[in-house]
């Protein structure tokens, strides 16, 4: 019989207990709350605020120092926000600076560069001929125009400043070969000498090419002979001597600002 009522007795003991628990909840929170009313200060009024000024720093600012140059020369400086322009040299396989900073192209001069020597063709050269070796057509180059010569031997050519003197063809063997080389004897009107030009090989000049590059911009590069006078700029240069080995050119620079040429011997990578 009891057993019947079992959960109803564990369901009310179970609803009796929440009860309770309740009660004493509520209780004690009434405490709490009591305890926590209390009166606070009232907030003051952020208008009346006053700002207390802060001291002032005084700051000390570090100053950079100036550039010092190097144990390679002065045009070595190494500038902390500027570095020097650095260029390679070619003739030379070193390394040319310009200091940093600006540069008034009024202050500067326009100079000449030694480079070095280099072949230079002679201004005529034979390529070949057609027809009979008695009365051959020769073929001529003039490099200074860029005009095929067709003449005869024995005529002359004032439009080029030169003469045919002679032409002949002559027989030569190599490891059982035998090949025809042509030869033509020109006279120059501008030197007043004899050239002995071969087909197909290509006639220097006895004197070298002095190359000297100038500091304009852009450079120039020329081809200068001894005894020739060559403008850069205000300044006229001329090669008085010099000697293949060792490389060096003896010139003498006039400008209007100066009252006598100046002389100096240049070698390779050094100006004037």
């Amino acid at each position: 019989m009891l057993r019947k009522y079992y959960d109803k007795i564990i369901f009310t003991i179970a609803l009796l207990f929440l009860i309770g628990c309740t009660v004493v909840f509520f209780q004690t929170g009434e405490e709490l709350v009591a305890e926590l009313d209390t009166d606070l200060p009232p907030v003051e009024n952020v208008e009346s605020y006053e700002m207390t000024p802060h001291e002032e720093i005084e700051l000390d600012l570090a100053t950079w120092g100036e550039a010092r140059s190097q144990s390679a020369g002065d045009a070595w400086v190494y500038d902390i926000f500027t570095p020097p322009r650095i260029f390679y040299h070619e003739v030379e396989d070193r390394f040319d600076v310009q200091p940093p900073g600006p540069v008034d192209p009024d202050e500067v001069e326009i100079e000449i560069e030694f480079v070095g020597f280099e072949e230079e063709p002679y201004r005529i050269q034979l390529t070949g001929y057609i027809g009979s070796e008695e009365n051959p057509r020769i073929n001529l180059d003039d490099l200074e125009s860029g005009q095929m010569i067709m003449t005869r031997k024995d005529r002359e050519l004032p439009e080029f400043d030169i003469e045919i003197r002679g032409f002949s063809v002559r027989r030569e063997q190599m490891d059982g070969v035998v090949s025809r080389v042509a030869e033509a004897v020109v006279f120059d009107r501008r030197t007043g000498e004899e050239v002995v030009l071969l087909e197909e090989e290509v006639k220097y000049l006895d004197e070298p090419a002095i190359v000297v590059r100038t500091t304009e911009d852009p450079p120039r590069t020329i081809n200068a002979r001894p005894g020739e006078g060559f403008d850069v700029g205000e300044h006229l240069y001329r090669v008085e001597e010099y000697t293949v080995d060792p490389p060096e050119i003896v010139v003498t620079k006039s400008s209007p600002d100066r009252d006598g040429p100046r002389r100096r011997t240049l070698t390779p990578g050094e100006r004037l």
